[in-house]
């Protein structure tokens, strides 16, 4: 190589390009860090919201938040410099640099990334002061600030790097390596120009606001080097040519790259007309809120309470969509608690949303987000449709098919960067753990509005997440809208304070103790008056949607099995839900005998394999779905676990319910006579239900007023093991036998806090008093565990931000269990002997086959297939790698049935 070139052409940034691309064997470093910075360059353009907003809190002009964000970027790949990371790869023929001694390359303690510490510090050191001139006595500071930049771009891997014992990276290096870096450092440095804010720099005030939209730089960091390293876009180049000219080829390279990933594609906001304009009907109370309460580009909290089939959805969109026409948002992600529910929302939001975003060449994306989207037609229908939009429909078509960019749905990862999202609540508040590529799902969420389903499905641990999310949040503008029919006045009390204490402002108490309720919760003050800052609005509920369900009593086992058949005999459906799968299985076995035709008794619970799982659902739908006739619903029953109240759209007859806590037993309630229906049973929209009054018949024990502290226990083993406190059963038996039924919405409020309130625990009888304490010291216990978890944001993009940061495959989660279960992938013999998974599928075979056990209970218990058998399957079906593999006919103590799910032998 001619002497005049620059050294650090002697080194290599990617190799191995993929068969078939065009360009070079191997792409030169300084020519990847270009690339890189050439993204970077795009994403934070000063006509995008992010970067204006991020300039404003830094209060810095845009482009020179960009010249020094890009000039950063550049130095992302500076580990590979080192002569370790070189040795991994020589070209064919003349070697682009001798490697003459250093450490090999350690992948896993000091990974590239890593190994860029031991450079930066010494350019830090070496060239800094120089170039900006600035003389040592403010030194310190200016480098607290610079190393927050440089942590963000080390850390473009997904996590933050080690910045600890960096003197040990030097081995790894040789000093040819460091005056390469030195000179690409001082080449870039030229080429990009970036205008250093030293006023603001020697502020520690501003480098905690540096550290503070360091989170947000670190999702750019991480997004600019994946769109950088595609070499589709940016082909391999070997020759050496000035840094001048290949800037110029890498800046329209990214032009090309960044279009491919719809990321460009900036969605219009359509105007907001009216709820009657958008859904075609008139409002709902709470609908009729939501599209007139003032609403305005300031970070806001709604809080929207009514029963279920009050329209709760559609005002959260119409809030969603009037906080997007006013500048407060670009796109929305809709969380809600399991991937069923997930499904049947993506289902409605993807024949909505193009009413609130639109754009001028592609729709925008909307995009599934959960474990097993793949699996759901309509969102690979929407994949397909953007793939090839005019196939099916026209282009100019307002109401064509959902779209999904496909660069969006390649990698879970991703799928937070779409305009609009649907998915489970887990996929955001993974924003706030130390996990993998934690900064860009938080890039993923700003911008958008945040709606939570369910809220009060959340125990103690989710809660904190929440918490923890809804301040970041906050900080990032972001405004959000929770959803929920059984919120406590306590839960509401910590959701406001956790709003308000992230705006720095003193909290305000709900006062309203009213249901159904809407709340907004501002985070600017105005004057003195703080009356704006929480504003509570009583609601009426619509009259179709306030029910009454009377409330019975059972307290035997036999009288469910009896009131079960009865109901039968008078052509009623009936759904018995029971709170664990053995009492499941048990009612089953005592029910279906007894029944006229046996496949007329169907059982639900999670022990199932998805395909069974998801063929049970069908049979459900069919005969207690809104469109069920009058034949189909006559003398079905249903035995289901908790499963069946958190994801059918079911309607029953009869309901029988094991005894559980006040707000689950309200979701359940919530399956009967959900549906209006006629006299005779069938549905009729728009109705008052002309059945008679539904009747919720709760299996219980029997009523003392001073219970014994095994009330619970005694007959309801299982009951007790799943919720714990038979304290919070008995004081909600104690105040339905005294309401007689559960009034919706009338009685709500007075149904939950006569559990969940500090008044109710002053009631717990004294036998009961021990259980509760014990639980309420576990459900601390799991508040303390999240707390330790979360990110400490303070800190910035550091390693400093957590105790540890977790790869996926850990054990770190946005959901508390004590169980550890184990995904286990049920096997059959076909007719040549050879093993296959159980479903016969086409796609999704390990997926469909695949059921969750509980560890120690069952998984471990399981007999075994022989090593070289399961290694021999294994490596022909690649997906069951990390599946335990079981064999049923091979078990002596463990069975599987389509009709059962897994169970024990008797």
């Amino acid at each position: 190589m001619d002497a005049n070139v620059p050294a650090y052409f002697r080194y290599w940034g990617k190799a191995k390009k993929e068969p078939g691309l065009q360009g070079a064997d191997y792409h030169l470093l300084p020519y990847h860090c270009l690339d890189v910075a050439a993204v970077g360059q795009l994403l934070l353009s000063a006509e995008r919201p992010l970067a204006r907003d991020l300039a404003d809190f830094l209060e810095v002009e845009p482009q020179q938040l960009k010249a020094l964000f890009v000039f950063f970027l550049a130095l992302h790949d500076l580990g590979k410099f080192a002569s370790a990371f070189q040795a991994l790869y020589q070209p064919e023929g003349t070697p682009l640099y001798r490697i003459q001694r250093c450490k090999p390359y350690d992948g896993k303690d000091y990974r590239h990334d890593r190994l860029g510490v031991y450079f930066w510090e010494c350019i830090e050191r070496d060239k800094y002061c120089s170039l900006i001139s600035l003389d040592g006595s403010n030194s310190e500071l200016l480098k607290d600030g610079l190393r927050v930049l440089m942590n963000v771009v080390l850390g473009h891997h997904g996590s933050p790097i080690n910045v600890r014992a960096s003197r040990s990276i030097k081995g790894f290096t040789e000093t040819d390596n460091l005056q390469a870096a030195s000179q690409f450092f001082q080449d870039v440095w030229q080429l990009i120009q970036p205008e250093f804010p030293l006023d603001k720099l020697l502020s520690k005030e501003w480098c905690d606001r540096l550290k503070q939209v360091s989170w947000q730089l670190a999702g750019l960091a991480v997004l600019a080097d994946w769109i950088g390293s595609d070499n589709s876009h940016f082909h391999f180049y070997s020759d050496v040519m000035s840094l001048d000219d290949y800037w110029a080829i890498a800046q329209k390279t990214a032009n090309r790259a960044l279009a491919a990933t719809d990321l460009n594609n900036t969605p219009a906001i359509q105007p907001f007309v009216s709820v009657k304009h958008h859904y075609g009907f008139e409002p709902t109370p709470l609908q009729r809120w939501a599209e007139t309460i003032e609403v305005d580009a300031s970070p806001q909290l709604f809080l929207l309470e009514d029963v279920t089939g009050a329209g709760k959805t559609e005002a959260a969109l119409v809030l969603t969509h009037r906080l997007m026409a006013v500048g407060a948002a670009d796109g929305f992600y809709f969380g809600l608690p399991t991937m069923a529910t997930s499904n049947a929302m993506f289902k409605r939001i993807a024949q909505h949303y193009l009413q609130m975003l639109g754009a001028e060449e592609a729709k925008p994306s909307i995009v599934l987000a959960h474990g097993a989207r793949e699996m759901n037609d309509l969102f690979r229908e929407a994949v397909l449709s953007a793939e090839n939009p005019d196939s099916q429909y026209d282009a100019t078509d307002a109401t064509a098919t959902a779209q999904c960019n496909q660069w969006l749905v390649d990698s879970r990862k991703k799928a937070l960067l779409a305009p609009v999202g649907v998915g489970t609540i887990d996929q955001a508040l993974l924003a706030v753990l130390p996990r993998k590529h934690q900064s860009l799902r938080l890039l993923g969420l700003n911008r958008k509005v945040l709606i939570f389903d369910e809220v009060h499905a959340a125990d103690e641990f989710m809660f904190e997440l929440l918490e923890s999310l809804l301040k970041m949040h906050f900080h990032q503008g972001g405004s959000v809208v929770l959803l929920t029919a059984t919120l406590s006045y306590k839960q509401r009390s910590h959701l406001v304070a956790a709003w308000q204490n992230a705006a720095g402002l003193t909290p305000l108490l709900p006062a309203n103790r009213q249901f159904p309720l809407a709340t907004k919760v501002s985070s600017i003050k105005v004057s003195s008056d703080t009356d704006h800052l929480l504003s509570e609005q009583a609601l009426q509920s619509r009259a179709d949607v306030s029910r009454k369900v009377n409330v019975g009593f059972c307290h035997t086992f036999d009288q469910c099995v009896k009131q079960v058949l009865r109901a039968v005999a008078q052509g009623r459906c009936v759904v018995w839900i029971r709170n664990s799968v053995d009492d499941a299985l048990q009612a089953f076995q005592a029910v279906q005998p007894e029944m006229e035709n046996p496949d007329d008794c169907l059982l639900f619970h999670s022990r199932f394999v998805l395909h069974d799982r998801k063929q049970i659902e069908e049979k459900v739908l069919a005969v207690l779905g809104k469109a069920s006739t009058v034949a189909e619903r006559a003398g079905k029953v249903l035995i289901a676990t908790q499963v069946f109240q958190e994801s059918l759209d079911a309607d029953a007859d009869l309901m029988i319910s094991d005894i559980c806590p006040i707000d689950d037993l309200i979701q359940r309630a919530g399956r009967l006579h959900r549906h209006t229906r006629d006299a005779g049973g069938s549905y009729q929209q728009g109705i008052q239900d002309q059945r008679p009054e539904p009747l919720l018949m709760v299996h219980a024990p029997e009523w003392q007023e001073q219970p014994k502290s095994d009330w619970l226990s005694k007959h309801f083993r299982n009951t007790q093991y799943v919720y714990r406190s038979p304290a919070r059963l008995w004081l909600g038996m104690r105040e339905l036998r005294t309401l007689g039924c559960i009034q919706m919405p009338d009685n709500a409020r007075q149904l939950i806090e006569a559990v969940y309130s500090d008044e109710a625990y002053e009631q717990v009888p004294p036998a009961l008093q021990y259980q509760e304490d014990t639980l309420i010291g576990d459900e601390r216990s799991k508040a303390a565990k999240a707390k330790s978890q979360l990110i400490d944001w303070q800190y910035g993009y550091c390693d400093r931000s957590a105790d540890a940061w977790y790869d996926y495959d850990s054990d770190i989660s946005t959901r508390y269990s004590d169980i550890e279960t184990v995904e286990v992938l049920v096997l059959r013999r076909d007719e040549n002997g050879q093993l296959q998974p159980l479903v016969d599928d086409p796609q999704f075979v390990v997926q469909l086959s695949t059921v969750k056990l509980s560890k120690n209970k069952y998984a471990d218990k399981l007999q075994r297939l022989p090593e070289q058998e399961e290694e021999m399957f294994k490596a022909r079906y690649r997906k069951a790698k990390y599946l335990q593999c079981w064999l049923p006919e091979r078990d002596t103590q463990f069975t599987y049935h389509s009709t059962t799910g897994f169970v024990e032998k008797q």
